[in-house]
Parts: C-alpha cells; structure tokens; sequence
C-alpha cells in the first residue's frame, strides 16, 4: 500500500517574514490506512511535501500468482489551518501493482502562529476497494470447530478479488482422513483449493492444502470459517 520510509518536506520562502509554524506529526490516511509521521517546522508561508507511494502488499493472504488490483487517488484534501495550493502529478492518479508515484503537494501555511497536527486524506472516487480484518482462521470438521490461526490479518483489497490461506489439515484431521468438500462462511466465497476435493490425508507428517476464496462485497471485521465435509 504505502511506503512511507521517506519523507521529505522543502520549503519556498519569501523575503517577507512569515508566522511560524511548527509541525507536531504528520498523519496520512487512505482507504482507512493511518500513517504516523514525524513532525516538522515551516519557515515560509508555502511549503512543498513529498510522498512516496507505493502499490504493495506483503499479506500472504494473496496469491502470489494472482494480479493485485491498481490503486487510484482521486481527491487529496488536508486538514485545517492548512490549504492544498497544488499537485503534482495531477489527479486522477492510477498505480499499479509493484509501481508507485512520488507526490508532490504544495500547501500554504497558517496565517497565524501555529502548532498542531497536520492530517492529509487521500481518496478514491468511487472506491472499489474493502478492508479486510481476519480476527482469526478456524476450521470446521464431524461437527468440531477448531482454531487453525489465532493472529489478526488486516488488509485492504478489491471487491471479490481472490485470497489464499495455507491450512494445515492435521491441526483438524488425522492421517487417512477424507476431505469430499470445502466451503467458507459468509461473507466469503469459496473459489477453489488445491490439492481440489475429494482427497484424503496420505502423507502421515504434514499435509497442507491452499484455500482459495472471494473477498467480501464489504468491509469486514470477524472470523474466517473452512468447512470440511
């Protein structure tokens, strides 16, 4: 998503004194993404900042095989007493998967002395993106229901794209066990699986399957059920 390792911020100044103004942070939100950043201090009444973004995930909960979705940056509006005087590149901004853009805004400072937070929103239009909260992966099997990962995964995704979860089946079956189907539970859509069912457990150490589903119309927060028959 964002990679905001770097931050640079330039200042344009003027001859004529300006009011002072001291950055305390730096907040950066998109598609529900926050940032923290560093503060700084502004000696002109305009100042550039730099924003290196970046399209990328690390989230094994996608397919490396598959093709993430582009990202778009519509509108850029920052909080107040700031103004946003201009960007570039101009918007619309399109990014795609493993690309990125350097931002530059430049924005005007307070006309008065000021020190306080600077927030800057970045949006999409119509956003085809969900954000995707795992509280915890469980499996279900003859009517038990266990917890195969109890680690929260958060990310944001586009509509119905497609995730993978590595399971480790005998963290609910035994050796010589069969699998005749799989299905998830709501709001996800079992999509495939590989090795595909029926099946049966043949190897006595470890037996680990993909399970592939279509991500929530909606964002979601809540657990993640496979149902094994």
């Amino acid at each position: 998503m964002l990679d905001l390792s770097r931050l640079f911020g330039r200042f344009s100044r003027r001859t004529e004194p300006a009011a002072s103004t001291v950055i305390t942070s730096i907040s950066i939100d998109y598609l529900g993404d926050k940032h923290g950043l560093d503060g700084m201090k502004v000696s002109g009444d305009t100042f550039e900042l730099s924003i290196p973004f970046r399209n990328k995930t690390g989230s094994d909960l996608l397919d490396e095989s598959l093709k993430r979705p582009d990202l778009r940056i519509d509108s850029i509006s920052v909080s107040r007493p700031f103004e946003l005087v201009e960007v570039k590149p101009g918007l619309p901004i399109v990014v795609r998967y493993q690309d990125g853009v350097d931002l530059t805004l430049k924005l005007r400072a307070p006309s008065i002395p000021y020190t306080g937070p600077l927030s800057v929103s970045l949006g999409e239009k119509t956003s085809g993106m969900v954000r995707v909260q795992i509280e915890r992966m469980t499996a279900v099997y003859r009517g038990r229901k266990l917890v195969l990962e109890d680690a929260p995964s958060v990310l944001s995704v586009q509509k119905g794209q497609v995730l993978k979860r590595d399971v480790q089946l005998y963290k609910a079956m035994k050796y010589g066990d069969a699998v005749n189907a799989i299905g998830v539970s709501a709001p996800f859509v079992f999509s495939g699986s590989e090795p595909k069912a029926p099946f049966r457990i043949d190897k006595q150490d470890s037996f680990i399957i993909s399970v592939f589903v279509l991500a929530p119309q909606e964002s979601y927060a809540g657990p993640l059920e496979i149902l094994f028959s």
